[in-house]
């Protein structure tokens, strides 16, 4: 050290640091009293009563309680004797001031230490040391004036092994070199892969997103990509559920993940049943693969929700068409289109079903309704853009919609066409029964075609057609005189009804003898319609052979049509109406003459029913032969004459019974 006075400067700065050594005890817990005055009088305020039942005597037992440890009656006993102690404790200036020298000491002997430790490392680390030293020591002694020796000189054996510890220390280094090497071209690998999956879930999602489908990123996922496939028209819990999420699988590949829709791939199947065996399904298709392209998946997923609304919304119909016959079973929605047969719906899945069944005679029906399904279910999703679109204070205060009109179009469509196949083969025995007994009968069909607007699209016109069969027209010809116009007009609630017209009514026989109700002309069923027209043919026979009478008066020679010859009268019989309109007799007894009726013997009950039976024409003949009273009974069908005595064809029938009346003689006897 410096002889130049500075050596009584270190020693004084050791001294100092070395009287008093530095208390590196840990610091005491904190006391479980009060440590502030508002502690104390939070806890004070706990206590009942508050400050207003806290007096000195009270906070002294307390006290003395808490620091000795004892109850209530034994700080009682002592607390005259610590009254009395209370008056030989110092006096709390004189605590304080002690504190506080107590604290200026511990400060001043922190800073002496700290300045000895500064101005040792100055020597070596001089920048940093300076930072600590106070200005009293830099002013008084200078930086790296004084320093610590070497305590431990190097051996020989530790010289020898510096060259060795060099060599471990680069062998480390090369160690942690490779394995940094092996780190990064591992990551490399993974980033690699990592860029492959994510260009690979990349491409299929824009694969996805240019075939039309809408890609947006999740509201509650904004990390990951999801994919609308549902209806925005649909019902609110199946708009809800139309949103897949698109997940990374470790693949790369993408993964739909179909949420509260369910994984399981489903179809709504149509059944035809005659009699209570299955005559017809619709056809489903074979379930995905699981590496089938994400748009097929997409595709796969659009129509199971679209079959799982459609299946909804035909209970929900259901249940509002029991007058229909419909009926809701567990896993089905059956539909009785007449007494023997019956359609029924279900929502299956595709895994489930058998692809390789053999087809059935009624595929094509039972797939024709399914379609039809489908195409209602767009058109009822169609209205609810157009509603939504006129925004008026009547669709904002609207409730919950309606049930869509999905099995109702198809039931009526079913029993219309069952009606007019009923109505056209009764027509067709009909007039085959009239021809039969010679009679030029016939009649033919037109279907009027729902034309739309022309400027309406094809989707619009096959709607209406959907939902309102076309009507269908019969011109019926019962003679060449009496001729009716059948007009079936098909009704979802009432079913079909007939309305009868009677063409060129001025010459049409019907019109004094037989006409069609005038104030209302509806036929609500087939049995109506049957009626009337069995009752019409012998009105029509009537008048149509009524003229014949008088060509037969005049002695003509000539038939009705000019082609058959008329029998000499041999009789002054004087033939008339009867008075039924049912055929021709005389004037004087009402006996004799001829007679028509038509019978059809149509069973059906209700609307949805069997067919007619075979029509009959029946003429009853009263005429004289051999100075006799004969009385015969004709009968034609469609499948020809079931008796022919006394002539071939109904007009020599009726020509043989006029000119075969009775005479003066007979009627007097």
């Amino acid at each position: 050290m410096d002889g130049n006075g500075t050596d009584a400067v270190y020693l004084e700065v050791i001294i100092r640091t070395m009287d008093s050594p530095l208390n590196l005890r840990p610091r005491p817990p904190n006391s479980r009293g009060p440590q502030t005055i508002a502690d104390f009088i939070r806890r004070v305020n706990a206590e009942p009563g508050g400050f207003r039942a806290l007096n000195e005597e009270d906070v002294r037992r307390n006290v003395i309680a808490e620091r000795n440890g004892l109850h209530h009656e034994d700080v009682e006993m002592v607390t005259d004797q610590e009254a009395d102690d209370d008056s030989k404790k110092p006096d709390i200036i004189a605590a304080r001031h002690n504190i506080i020298m107590s604290l200026g000491q511990a400060i001043q002997i922190s800073s002496n230490f700290l300045d000895f430790i500064s101005l040792l490392l100055s020597k070596e680390i001089p920048t940093q040391a300076a930072v600590s030293i106070s200005p009293w020591l830099r002013s008084q002694v200078p930086i790296g004036s004084i320093g610590a020796t070497q305590l431990d000189a190097p051996t020989p054996l530790t010289q020898s092994r510096v060259a060795d510890n060099k060599l471990i220390t680069i062998g480390k280094r090369l160690v942690a070199l490779n394995e940094a090497a092996d780190t990064a071209l591992a990551a490399a690998n993974r980033l690699r892969q990592e860029i492959n999956f994510e260009t690979k879930y990349w491409q299929e999602v824009l694969t996805v997103s240019q075939k039309g489908w809408s890609t947006a990123r999740l509201p509650q996922e904004p990390h990951d990509m999801g994919v609308k496939f549902g209806f925005s028209n649909a019902a609110p819990m199946f708009k809800n559920n139309s949103v897949a999420p698109l997940k990374r699988a470790e693949d790369g590949s993408v993964r739909l993940e179909y949420g509260r829709m369910g994984s399981k791939s489903e179809r709504l199947q149509a059944t035809l049943l005659h009699n209570g065996e299955v005559v017809g399904r619709s056809s489903l298709p074979r379930p995905l693969p699981d590496d089938a392209p994400l748009d097929d998946r997409v595709k796969e997923a659009r129509n199971t929700i679209f079959a799982q609304e459609l299946w909804h919304e035909i209970n929900r119909e259901g249940r509002t068409l029991h007058g229909h016959h419909v009926r809701l079973e567990q896993s089905a929605v059956t539909c009785a289109l007449d007494p023997n047969r019956t359609i029924s719906f279900e929502l299956v899945g595709l895994d489930d079903q058998d692809h390789s069944r053999a087809p059935l005679p009624g595929d094509l029906d039972a797939e024709t309704a399914s379609i039809t399904l489908h195409l209602l279910l767009s058109n009822a999703h169609r209205q609810n853009q157009l509603k939504r679109s006129e925004r008026t204070a009547a669709n904002a205060m609207r409730g919950p919609p309606p049930p869509y009109n999905l099995l109702l179009p198809i039931i009526t469509y079913y029993r219309h066409e069952k009606t007019l196949e009923d109505c056209t083969t009764f027509l067709a025995a009909f007039c085959g029964a009239l021809r039969s007994a010679g009679i030029q009968s016939s009649f033919s069909m037109t279907e009027s075609i729902n034309k739309g607007s022309p400027t309406a699209p094809p989707s619009e016109a096959l709607m209406k057609t959907l939902l309102h069969p076309s009507e269908v027209q019969f011109d019926l010809t019962i003679t060449p005189a009496s001729r009716v116009r059948i007009l079936a007009k098909p009704t979802p609630v009432f079913g079909t009804r007939f309305s009868i017209y009677l063409l060129h009514p001025q010459s049409n026989h019907l019109t004094s003898s037989f006409p069609p109700n005038q104030t209302d002309s509806v036929y609500e069923n087939i049995k109506e319609l049957v009626r009337y027209l069995s009752n019409a043919v012998p009105r029509a026979l009537t008048m149509y052979y009524y003229p014949l009478v008088q060509e037969m008066r005049n002695s003509g020679n000539k038939g009705n049509n000019g082609d058959t010859p008329i029998p000499p009268a041999r009789n002054t019989t004087t033939w008339i109406i009867h008075p039924d309109d049912l055929g021709l007799v005389d004037d004087d007894t009402e006996t004799f003459g001829v007679r028509f009726a038509f019978t059809s013997n149509y069973t059906r009950g209700d609307e949805v029913g069997d067919a007619a039976k075979e029509p009959e024409l029946r003429v009853t003949g009263d005429y004289m032969e051999d100075g006799k009273r004969v009385q015969h009974e004709w009968k034609w069908t469609a499948s020809g004459p079931a008796d022919t005595q006394g002539g071939g064809s109904l007009d020599e029938i009726v020509k043989h019974l006029l000119a075969n009346g009775p005479s003066s003689s007979v009627l007097s006897a």
